[in-house]
């Protein structure tokens, strides 16, 4: 079993977290779940989350979060994440490096290099963003814009 697994299991549980660690990796379990309902609780209101494989891909608030990643995971047979490395955190935040592999119920297999981060504010989750490698796609980006 995986550490996020194990993570989303505790939360299911307990329905605490108790650093930027423990969030994050109890989203990607969750996520990984396929399972909007713990995430949104997990989250609530006046949380932003951002990753590129939900329409819209900024979500802000308990609905729309559930929402979104319902939406999401309704075209989505199973998903993976691979940590690289240990998540690296401090009191407020979170991230961690590595992949993820989405499989589509039509069958299409996305991988993606990751990194993905967890803020907190007063203790509680108030940001999640998950960045997908874009280099081979914005090569302009390498060059002097100024």
């Amino acid at each position: 079993m995986t550490i996020q697994i194990d993570a989303y299991n505790a939360y299911k549980q307990s329905k605490v977290y108790n650093s930027p660690g423990a969030a994050l990796l109890t989203y990607i379990g969750a996520f990984e779940s396929l399972d909007e309902k713990c995430i949104a609780t997990l989250t609530g209101d006046g949380v932003l989350i951002e990753v590129p494989l939900l329409k819209p891909n900024r979500l802000f608030g308990y609905s729309e979060i559930e929402r979104g990643h319902k939406a999401a995971f309704n075209s989505i047979e199973n998903t993976s994440f691979c940590i690289d490395d240990e998540v690296a955190e401090n009191d407020d935040a979170a991230i961690f490096l590595g992949r993820v592999k989405v499989t589509r119920i039509n069958g299409n297999v996305d991988l993606h290099d990751v990194g993905i981060v967890a803020q907190l504010t007063d203790d509680k989750l108030s940001r999640i963003s998950l960045y997908f490698n874009s280099r081979n796609i914005r090569r302009w980006s390498d060059e002097s814009i100024l």
